[in-house]
């Protein structure tokens, strides 16, 4: 009984090889071009529907006044440089060089992290050169210290919501691409 089975199954495999040779002889590379064409038009649009629900995200936050905080400082260079590299790697997502977005996504959070550096030294040069006790004079050095970690505080944001997104398009779309 055990050889029959065997019989069976071997000749159910070489029918089934044999027709898959048929149907590539035929279809010749019509067949993986057009399952290649498939393939790109789904990493597109699933790309295409993950960048949208970002950017209703953005919008979102920019509705509530708070996407535009970052932007109003006088040291809004790091975070125009984060959105920046924000911008590069969901390019790179779109080219599919997942090896870039990586890249991109780790180095993102050194840049938020060197605004952070920044910014606490902003803040604490501030805080340094007020020796006064008059109110008048503590009351800019104030508003320094507090722009100084605005800056901080709003590109280590920056820079781990960047991260945070090319890493969630690394996972969700290079593990399909491969």
């Amino acid at each position: 009984m055990t050889g029959i089975l065997r019989r069976a199954k071997s000749a159910y495999r070489g029918a089934i090889r044999d027709a898959l040779e048929v149907s590539d002889r035929v279809t010749g590379s019509a067949t993986i071009e057009a399952d290649s064409d498939s393939t790109r038009l789904a990493f597109f649009s699933r790309c295409v529907v993950l960048q949208v629900i970002g950017g209703a995200g953005i919008v979102g936050l920019w509705i509530t006044g708070f996407a535009n905080k970052p932007f109003a400082g006088e040291n809004a260079f790091l975070c125009w440089l984060i959105v920046g590299m924000a911008a590069l790697g969901i390019l790179c997502v779109f080219l599919r060089r997942w090896a870039d977005v990586q890249w991109l996504a780790t180095h993102v959070v050194r840049v938020g992290l060197l605004g952070t550096v920044i910014g606490l030294i902003v803040a604490f040069a501030a805080a340094k050169s007020g020796g006064s006790t008059d109110p008048s004079d503590v009351r800019p050095m104030i508003a320094a210290v507090v722009d100084g970690m605005y800056v901080s505080l709003y590109a280590t944001l920056l820079g781990i919501a960047t991260n945070l997104w090319l890493k969630i398009n690394l996972r969700l779309l290079g593990q399909i691409d491969g």
